[in-house]
């Protein structure tokens, strides 16, 4: 009998210890996503305040802490390079922080990091590495979300940005030097005037009206208008052809909204140019989809931005 319990108090004994060595009192997680977008972008949703807001797969409990399953995470700290957060679940108490690091081939390695004390109770100590174990399932689909959302372009830089082609390539053009921003009046008495002479040589728009606007060194907003056309003509007074290649390639953004949101859309497209390393040989323009002197209503306008591209 004395050798029976014996037996089995060497067997829980065995047990016991291998607990403790296979399960560290220092239980730490880790969850990783490598996305296919810069470090800029990733920076712009997670270490800023009102990011979080745009890709958080859960519930926004405050400015500061969010749900997720039925687990609570507090923001406790954002940095330059991190965001520190600290959670809890059935007894366990994490600390954490998400990293996010630019590879070599343009992608951002976001890593999530967690640790806690596990219970010196064996029995407990089992459930708790379970309990990280299961919380580290979570913690990955969180990042697997925010790697879905950031990787949509839309999500990623607010407007819908593709690559397209040139297909029309003759654009009846005239410039114009103003000393403020020409206003609507002006931009279409221009637009006007490149219609009529393109009618009186039998030519035909083929697509909607081209602008671009550009401060010189003295100040002033140098204004190309254009407008293409099907066939190259004689021009005359200031008016010209521009020729782009046929097939060439256009990185073009859809816009809908105003001046502002015009000038936000081009900022973001030159981001989006930076991150995917892409040149601009000549002037990026928008096309006046909407008729702007007709519709006073900026917030219907809708735009393309044009940049061509190689």
């Amino acid at each position: 009998m004395k050798k029976i319990i014996l037996v089995i108090l060497a067997i829980v004994l065995i047990i016991t210890t291998g607990i403790y060595i296979i399960i560290p009192s220092s239980l730490q997680i880790t969850s990783q996503v490598v996305i296919d977008a810069s470090d800029v972008i990733a920076s712009k949703f997670l270490i800023r305040e009102n990011g979080w807001d745009k890709w958080w797969p859960g519930t926004k409990l405050n400015d500061n802490r969010f749900s997720f399953n039925k687990l609570q995470f507090d923001i406790d700290k954002i940095t330059n390079s991190a965001v520190n957060l600290s959670f809890q679940q059935n007894g366990l108490k994490f600390g954490s922080s998400i990293t996010y690091m630019s590879s070599a081939d343009g992608m951002v390695r976001v890593t999530w990091y967690a640790q806690t004390k596990s219970s010196n109770n064996p029995v407990q100590r089992i459930a708790d590495y379970m309990e990280a174990r299961h919380i580290e399932e979570q913690n990955t689909r969180i990042l697997l979300h925010l790697k879905s959302f950031l990787e949509n372009i839309k999500n990623a830089y607010g407007y819908n940005i593709y690559i397209s082609k040139v297909k029309d390539p003759v654009l009846l053009t005239s410039t114009t030097t103003f000393n403020s921003y020409p206003d609507m009046q002006h931009i279409y008495k221009i637009i006007l005037g490149l219609r009529e002479q393109a009618k009186t040589q039998g030519a035909l728009e083929t697509n909607f009206p081209m602008l671009n606007v550009n401060v010189n060194d003295e100040k002033q907003f140098e204004t190309s208008l254009a407008i293409p056309i099907n066939k190259v003509i004689n021009t005359t007074g200031n008016s010209f052809i521009n020729q782009m290649v046929p097939g060439g390639n256009l990185l073009v953004a859809d816009v809908n909204g105003g001046p502002n949101t015009i000038k936000d859309a081009f900022a973001q497209v030159k981001v989006f140019m930076k991150d995917h390393r892409l040149i601009s040989p000549a002037m990026p323009f928008e096309s006046l989809i909407t008729d702007r002197l007709a519709e006073p209503d900026t917030s219907k306008w809708k735009t393309k931005i044009y940049y061509p591209i190689f």
